[in-house]
């Protein structure tokens, strides 16, 4: 296990954070967990990242094209049903956060969630990519959302997933 710290300062022109290195640093990363924390530093909101990581088995190159991939174009229609309200879901939580959507799922975990539709959060840290940390924090509202989309009708609108889920796992 390593340990990265990054500091991201607001740019006070476009109010963002610029993750730029972040999403560089992942490409050949395999990401356990990540600690956030925002605070004032001569008066410049600040965002501290530590995350905690392992070098990928794959090849760096492999990565950043792997990382490139459409993954919902692999996808049967049912899979891309639960993709894409996967996603949705994954939008509205990292906002919630104020965290990059990546950082609770990428797109090849929201593919594999998809196509395995697991139903347990202990079946969901079988995804490669998808630990104690993932499981434990979104888990129980990843299984809510495949759930609800399970019971809609294709082309229905998939209800909004409650906070505070029953344990699924």
């Amino acid at each position: 296990m390593k340990l990265k710290v990054f500091t991201l300062r607001l740019d006070p022109v476009t109010g963002l954070f610029d993750d730029r290195e972040i999403v560089d640093f992942q490409t050949d990363k395999e990401v356990l967990e990540v600690s956030d924390y925002q605070f004032t530093h001569d008066r410049v909101p600040t965002w501290a990242l530590l995350m905690r990581y392992r070098d990928a088995p794959a090849a760096v190159h492999g990565a950043v094209q792997e990382a490139r991939k459409d993954w919902r174009a692999e996808l049967d229609p049912q899979a891309q049903r639960l993709y894409d309200q996967l996603r949705l879901w994954r939008g509205r939580r990292s906002k919630r956060e104020g965290i990059p959507p990546y950082m609770i799922l990428n797109n090849r975990e929201l593919a594999d969630v998809a196509v395995r539709h697991p139903q347990t959060t202990t079946s969901l840290r079988e995804i490669q990519g998808i630990g104690d940390a993932k499981s434990s924090r979104w888990g129980d509202e990843i299984i809510a959302v495949l759930v609800a989309a399970a019971a809609a009708e294709p082309g229905d609108a998939v209800p909004a997933v409650v906070e505070g889920a029953p344990d699924a796992g």
